[in-house]
């Protein structure tokens, strides 16, 4: 568990050089070895590129407004509060989940779920981490933004 916890607040740099060629390995494999696909081709395939390419759009607007995203959480000298943090605690994370849901729709190969499912998952686990860590940094300062901005993922949802 410690293992993990380590691992869940690592550069995030670092964190993607190991995610994502997996996530593309598993989707290979996949395209050569099972003969199951996402239903509706090529309908399916294309929503899953605007899904993608949305979520990149999201991500490339976060790191715009919050200049040390692509640092390690111990890194982060400022709280982060406007534009689309304002909305949701954690819109890079989400843009994240997104992009990861795109490629595995746009893939069509079923067996991406299951990579893309656990890849969601750590990232959900890693926002819950920086939380704590943002308290202990940030204090009453990271509360009160909890309060102002209770949803971390989804507006008006999660």
């Amino acid at each position: 568990m410690k293992l993990l916890n380590r691992y869940l607040l690592v550069k995030p740099a670092t964190r993607m050089v190991i995610e994502w060629p997996v996530l593309i390995v598993v989707g290979i494999i996949g395209a050569i070895y099972t003969p199951y696909r996402l239903p509706f081709f090529p309908f399916s395939n294309i929503a899953g590129v605007i899904v993608f390419v949305a979520a990149i759009s999201i991500h490339i607007r976060g790191h715009a407004i919050h200049k040390q995203a692509d640092q390690k959480s111990d890194k982060i000298e400022k709280l982060i509060t406007g534009g689309m943090f304002s909305t949701v605690r954690h819109p890079m994370y989400s843009s994240l989940m997104l992009m990861i849901i795109g490629m595995t729709i746009a893939s069509g190969v079923t067996i991406m779920i299951i990579p893309a499912m656990i890849l969601s998952y750590l990232t959900v686990m890693t926002a819950f981490r920086e939380e704590e860590f943002l308290i202990d940094r940030f204090g009453d300062q990271y509360k009160a933004y909890m309060k102002k901005v209770p949803f971390r993922f989804i507006p008006r949802i999660f």
